[in-house]
Order: structure tokens, then sequence, then C-alpha cells
């Protein structure tokens, strides 16, 4: 699982009846090795789009899946590249010692 902060929507000409139920946005992963809250994002050139379900709003920090694993919460086969899977109220992160 991933992080994501939530930049914008994005809006389909035609709707597909596999994603019924939930919409399209557009998310800036977050850089690794800084912390989720207060992480500058990777450049914009590396958004991606989310599919969701479950409500998350533009500045929301997400947790997405990708790849096949974004596939399994549909009852049918639906192409999927990234799902997100929960929205993200607080964070508490520690980073890894360095050696």
């Amino acid at each position: 699982m991933r992080l994501a902060r939530v930049i914008g929507r994005v809006t389909l000409s035609m709707a597909d009846p596999g994603f019924a139920g939930g919409r399209f946005l557009l998310g800036l992963p977050c850089r690794p090795d800084t912390p989720p809250l207060s992480a500058a994002p990777l450049p914009k050139g590396n958004s991606l789009v989310i599919f969701d379900c479950l409500g998350a709003r533009l500045g929301d920090l997400v947790a997405y899946t990708d790849g096949a694993e974004a596939a399994a919460p549909f009852q049918r086969p639906t192409p999927c590249d990234a799902y997100n899977a929960a929205i993200l109220d607080v964070v508490h992160w520690t980073p890894a010692p360095t050696q």
C-alpha cells in the first residue's frame, strides 16, 4: 500500500458500468523518505488516477493499492490501475535509523 495526496478529480465523457458507485481521483504519490503529512510531493508528472468509492476529497491523504491488487475489490474482472483503500486521518511515522 502506498500513500498519495488527492490533487483533483477526473471527469469522464462516458460512464462504464463496471465502475458504478465510485469516481476517479487524481493523486500525487508521497515521497517514501519523508513524513507523509508534511511530505514534499513527487513532481507533478508522477500523478496517477485512483478509483475511489470511499468519498475522498481534495487535499485528503489516501492509502492506495496498485497493480493486480487494485482489481481485487471488484466482483467481475475490471481494469483498474489504482484503488483507494483508505482515507487517512492520522499517520504516526518513525524514520528508519540510518546506518
